[in-house]
This record gives C-alpha cells, structure tokens and sequence, in this order.
C-alpha cells in the first residue's frame, strides 16, 4: 500500500466498527476489494470552484462529462465553474440542474475530454452496516494529492430520506462520491455533523427521482 498514488485513511475506530458489522469477515479481504477499485474512484472524482470562490468536490457519472454534486456549493442553474480533473487537468462547466432542497445539483462540462466515469448504482439501496467510501478534494484542490479515500460503514436513514456514515468528510468535501467497497457511487456528501461524529450524504437515486431523463445518459449498474 505505500507504494499507491492514493491516501486510504482508516481509524481504529473505523475497523472496529466494520468488523462488527460484517461478522466474520477479513478486513484483509475487504482492503483488497477497495484498493482495486481505488484508482476509478479517485479518478472520478474532481475538485470544482464555485463563482464565488468557494470550494466543492463532485462526481463524473459519464464519459460526455456530466457531474453530479451538491447544491449548497453554487448559486443557481447556469453558473459557471472551474473543474480540476486528474493530472492537472483544468476545465469550465455549467450548473444545468439544480435543487437546493435536496442539496443536489448537475454539471456539464463545457468541451470534450478523456473521462473517468464513476458506476453508479441504479435502484438498489445500501445494507445497514456496509463498508462504504467517501472520497473528495478537502479544502480544495491540491495538485500534490489525487483524491483522498476514508473508509467508514453506514446505513440509510429511511425517514430522513440521508445515508449516515462513519466517513470523515470536511469542506471542500462537499458534493464529493460516496462510493460502495465495489467502486459503485451511492451518494454525494451532504454535510458532517457539528461533532465529527458522522457524515450524511444524499442517496444517488435522488437524481434520478427528480430528473428522471437523466438515466439515458448515466449508465447503472
């Protein structure tokens, strides 16, 4: 794992926690699973500058360059924002979709280029307890770091309409994937509680319940 161009950060915590949900589980068994999916996760996911200046993550969810992200990053539909992609890459898309009470939002980039899309989970809702991923751009883009992983567990919060986890997530995170330990997004962050005691994220399937159209561009799984 030294060797990896990637961050995976675990507490003790963490691995407790995982241990006691999964059972008999290895850990071991479970690290593998997300270390070969690390590097799609991380390249899906971008670091973008909203109008204002502030910073916000999101996710890649088709090679033509749409994103999916959180609404309290940006103003309105229509904005204009800088997006850092991989290796440096710097590129302008535009708010398109947009709702603040759901803190979701959609992006497009504005020309062509080489993509990472994120899987992303179709109908299927998360088990209690799974491993889950959050990975983002922690206050802001750092062109000496890709994306870092923290693995957490959560669960979905039916009534609340939020997925719950143990992942540590902090501005500049938000907006950013929540992906399974198969490399499939499940979410975007949403915020984390005032404690740091667990992060909340908006369950994919919001965007596609509000903007149903978008499903013949976003390949499921």
């Amino acid at each position: 794992m030294k060797n990896m161009a990637y961050t995976i950060l675990i507490t003790a915590l963490v691995l407790g926690a995982a241990s006691a949900q999964e059972g008999n589980r290895n850990f071991g068994i479970i690290e593998g699973h997300i270390a070969s999916h690390a590097d799609s996760m991380a390249e899906a996911c971008v670091s973008i500058k909203a109008a204002n200046g502030a910073w916000g993550s999101g996710v890649i969810v088709s090679e033509s360059g749409m994103i999916f992200s959180a609404a309290h990053v940006y103003r309105n539909i229509g904005e204009k924002v800088t997006v850092f992609l991989t290796r440096g890459r710097r590129a302008v898309a535009e708010v398109v979709r947009y709702d603040i009470g759901h803190d979701i939002a959609v992006l497009e980039l504005l020309n062509e280029y080489q993509l990472t899309a994120a899987k992303v989970v179709g109908s299927r809702g998360i088990e209690n307890g799974k491993t889950l991923v959050a990975a983002g751009h922690a206050s802001g883009f750092n062109a000496e770091r890709r994306s870092p992983l923290r693995v957490g567990f959560g669960f979905l919060a039916q009534s609340k309409g939020m997925i719950y986890t143990t992942c540590r997530i902090t501005a500049g995170d938000s907006g950013g994937p929540l992906y399974d330990e198969a490399g499939v997004l499940r979410g975007v962050h949403h915020t984390m509680d005032g404690k740091g005691k667990f992060s909340s994220h908006v369950p994919v399937q919001r965007f596609f319940q509000l903007w149903p159209e978008l499903a013949q561009t976003v390949a499921t799984v």
